[in-house]
């Protein structure tokens, strides 16, 4: 940078850091609206999941906040996160799908085992799959069909793979508000 074009930038940001420097919170102090656009995002895809949840039961005059249990939500996102950043998985086809041997160590061994017969039920036929879990000491092989087993069904399957296919349907939003009713939470053991 040359001397003029340091000069310059020094002009413009030591007035602006001056007025910074004067800006002084006080108790009560209120700010007039922004001008600009304000964020938001809550920075934190579990902690926006659970402030979503919690707007609605708010806006929910039936809430019956004595079931209400916002923590049996934290553990299950702790368990998604668990499966989807942590889980390893080996992918292998078999006729008509494909078999995933997913494996953890910790906490994630049971996030998967919890993850994996949690959505077992909630794939059907319907959706052109069929999932059998059966667990492992390390988590669990899965085993997904495609229903019926056309070309197309079964490069579908081995395409989104198992992580994939946990975040097929449209169940999730409804699973978590009921679990944070208080209904059908995962057994976390």
């Amino acid at each position: 940078m040359n001397s003029r074009a340091l000069i310059a930038a020094i002009a413009v940001f030591v007035p602006v850091q001056a007025r910074a420097q004067d800006h002084v919170h006080t108790p009560g102090m209120t700010h007039p609206a922004a001008t600009a656009p304000v964020p938001t995002r809550p920075g934190q895809a579990a902690f926006g999941a659970i402030a979503e949840i919690v707007a609605i039961l708010r806006a929910d005059s039936t809430t019956d906040w004595s079931k209400v249990n916002i923590e049996a939500l934290r553990q299950h996102l702790i368990d998604m996160d668990d499966v989807t950043m942590r889980a390893a998985v080996r992918q292998e086809q078999v006729a008509g799908g494909a078999r995933f041997t997913v494996t953890g160590t910790g906490t994630t061994v049971a996030a998967i085992r919890r993850m994996a017969s949690a959505h077992a039920t909630t794939i059907m036929p319907a959706d052109s799959m069929r999932m059998t879990v059966e667990e492992t000491a390390g988590g669990a092989i899965v085993t997904i069909l495609a229903v019926p087993a056309n070309a197309t069904a079964v490069a579908r399957v081995r395409g989104l793979g198992f992580h994939g296919i946990l975040a097929t349907g449209d169940h999730h939003g409804p699973h978590h508000l009921a679990m944070a009713r208080g209904q059908g939470a995962h057994s976390h053991k």
